[in-house]
């Protein structure tokens, strides 16, 4: 009698996959009764896009995996397409695909690209797209190594629609505004005159006004909530943002809002960034 009610218990830990994953949390994210949450309207205008970006924090600034619980949130918030930030691939740290592992949780339907920013413990760490869209191409770009700096990246994402770039720009302001400077000649000269709608997505590490998003500005347009992203425990400054480059005309911002509640998990402790997601209508 015994054997088969372990044997029953071993079933259902089997079956039930993703969603036992990631439960054990750290402790420094607080306490677990929390239940007052704000839940923003998630609700998508019918014919816009729901672009959305998330520095997710390598699943593991508060929980030991986060990744079922982000798969979650991802799942209610229903991006079409999400750039996402701190990803670790196969290396000591995390000796796995972290992207590939999102996307099984994430199931059918979403499709995902993966970049290196630069090797790390023995693998990699980088930016990464998931997406409901069928992806028609994808292009990665080196920023180039600043003295004392690691390289850092920028992913692009075609789709039949618009192209989308994800990326993650360096914490001292100096170096993010070089990055900066490197994304505008990138991306204008290969995508300015392609005809569609080009977003850039990312953990900026810069606030609004500051020389990183002026440069950016030069060429893009925010359209993103000037809301707080950071720290997910209790944000108080805006440091990632989805913009739009000024190549076209006509599209129209729907809804914008940082996710700082969701029915189906708490934001709080799948990472220290909470995502941020824009509604567009296109031309």
């Amino acid at each position: 009698m015994r054997r088969q009610f372990l044997a029953i218990i071993a079933l259902a830990v089997v079956l039930s996959g993703c969603s036992l994953l990631g439960e054990r949390r750290k402790t420094t994210a607080g306490s677990e009764d929390e239940t007052s949450v704000v839940i923003p309207d998630y609700s998508k205008t019918k014919g816009s896009v729901r672009i959305m970006t998330y520095n997710v924090g390598v699943f593991g600034k508060y929980m030991d995996n986060s990744v079922p619980l982000v798969a979650t949130l991802l799942k209610e918030a229903k991006p079409d397409i999400v750039g996402l930030n701190e990803l670790d691939s196969c290396n000591t740290r995390h000796n796995v695909y972290q992207l590939e592992e999102l996307n099984k949780c994430l199931g059918a339907g979403w499709n995902f690209v993966f970049q290196s920013m630069f090797p790390y413990q023995g693998g990699g760490y980088g930016v990464g797209v998931e997406t409901t869209h069928k992806v028609i191409g994808s292009r990665s770009y080196d920023i180039p190594k600043t003295p004392g700096v690691r390289h850092m990246g920028l992913l692009a994402v075609e789709t039949e629609d618009f192209v989308f770039m994800s990326t993650h720009l360096n914490t001292s302001g100096s170096v993010s505004l070089e990055q900066a400077k490197l994304i505008n000649q990138y991306v204008t000269r290969d995508y300015w005159s392609s005809g569609k709608p080009v977003f850039l997505a990312g953990d900026m590490n810069s606030r609004p006004g500051s020389e990183t998003m002026t440069e950016l500005n030069r060429y893009w347009t925010v359209i993103s909530a000037n809301e707080p992203t950071f720290p997910s425990t209790a944000p108080d400054r805006c440091i990632d943002y989805v913009l739009i480059l000024n190549n076209i005309s006509g599209y129209k911002v729907v809804k914008s809002s940082a996710c700082t509640g969701f029915e189906s998990g708490d934001v709080k402790v799948a990472s220290d960034h909470i995502p941020i997601f824009v509604d567009v209508k296109l031309p």
